[in-house]
C-alpha cells in the first residue's frame, strides 16, 4: 500500500471508468468531472461543472491579479476504451503499482498530467509562495471522441477563457531521465473527398483528352495541398 497521498489521489483518479466513447459509462463520466471540481475547490479554486450537450466541462480559476499573466490549462478526463480486455494482465481499472510504475487506463492520457499540474498549484499555495501567473483549468470529457461541445463551449465563455499562453497536459516524455518541454503541437483537419467520374470505362484514345480521369483529378488536387517544402498552400 502506497502511502503518498498523491499517489492515492491518482489510484483514486484512474479507477473512474470515464470512457466518452460508451454510452454507459455516462453515469462515470459525470463522477469523474465532480472529482475534478471537489479537487479544485480544495486547493481553493474557484471551480465547476458546466453542463453540455454532451459530457461535463470542468472549469477552475485562481483569484485574478491584473498585474499578472494569465496562462490556461487545457486537458482532459476522458479516456480511451480499455478493450480487448484479454490484453491487460490486471483489470483496466483498478490501477496497481508494479517497480514504480502505475497501470491503469488513463493514468498517462492524461489523468496523470492533471494531477502534475495540480499538485504544482498546491505546492505554491501550501508554502504561501504568489503563482507567478494567473491559472485557468479547463478540462473536458470529450477529447477522445472528437471534443465536440468545445465547439460551442469556447465561444460563449470566450472572455472568460481570455488567457495570454496555452499549456496543453496531454504530452509525453521521452524516459525518466530525459524529461522535455513540448512547446509547439500540430493541428489536424481529418476529411474525406469523393471525386466522382464515368459511370462506365472509356476507351482513353477516343474520351482521354476530353474526360478527366478521376485518380489524375485527385493526384493533382492533392499536389495543390502542400509545396515542395511542406508548407500547406489551403487558404
Amino acid at each position: 500500500m502506497n502511502t503518498d497521498p498523491r499517489v492515492q489521489e491518482l489510484l483514486e483518479f484512474v479507477a473512474i471508468p470515464s470512457v466518452s466513447a460508451q454510452a454507459a459509462h455516462a453515469a462515470d463520466m459525470g463522477r469523474c468531472a465532480d472529482w475534478l471540481v471537489e479537487k479544485l475547490r480544495s486547493l481553493g479554486l474557484e471551480a465547476r461543472r458546466e453542463v453540455t450537450a454532451g459530457n461535463p466541462v470542468v472549469v477552475g480559476k485562481t483569484p485574478h491579479d491584473p498585474a499578472k499573466k494569465t496562462v490556461l490549462i487545457y486537458g482532459h478526463y476522458d479516456v480511451q476504451p480499455p478493450e480487448p480486455f484479454e490484453l491487460w494482465k490486471t483489470p483496466p481499472f483498478e490501477p496497481r503499482i508494479e517497480n514504480r510504475n502505475l497501470y491503469a487506463r488513463g493514468s498517462a492520457d492524461n489523468k496523470g498530467q492533471h494531477l502534475a499540474h495540480l499538485n504544482a498549484v498546491e505546492a505554491y499555495i501550501r508554502s504561501g509562495t504568489p503563482l507567478p501567473c494567473n491559472l485557468i483549468f479547463l478540462i473536458e470529457g470529450e477529447e477522445e471522441v472528437g471534443s465536440t461541445q468545445l465547439y460551442s463551449f469556447l465561444p460563449k465563455h470566450r472572455k472568460e477563457l481570455a488567457c495570454d499562453a496555452v499549456v496543453i497536459s496531454d504530452n509525453g516524455i521521452p524516459s525518466l531521465e530525459y524529461p522535455a518541454l513540448t512547446y509547439g503541437l500540430r493541428g489536424i483537419a481529418a476529411l474525406e473527398v469523393r471525386i466522382d467520374g464515368p459511370s462506365r470505362d472509356l476507351h482513353s484514345g477516343l474520351f482521354g483528352g476530353s474526360l478527366e480521369n478521376p485518380a489524375f483529378a485527385l493526384c493533382q488536387l492533392l499536389a495543390q495541398m502542400r509545396d515542395k517544402r511542406g508548407r500547406i498552400t489551403v487558404p
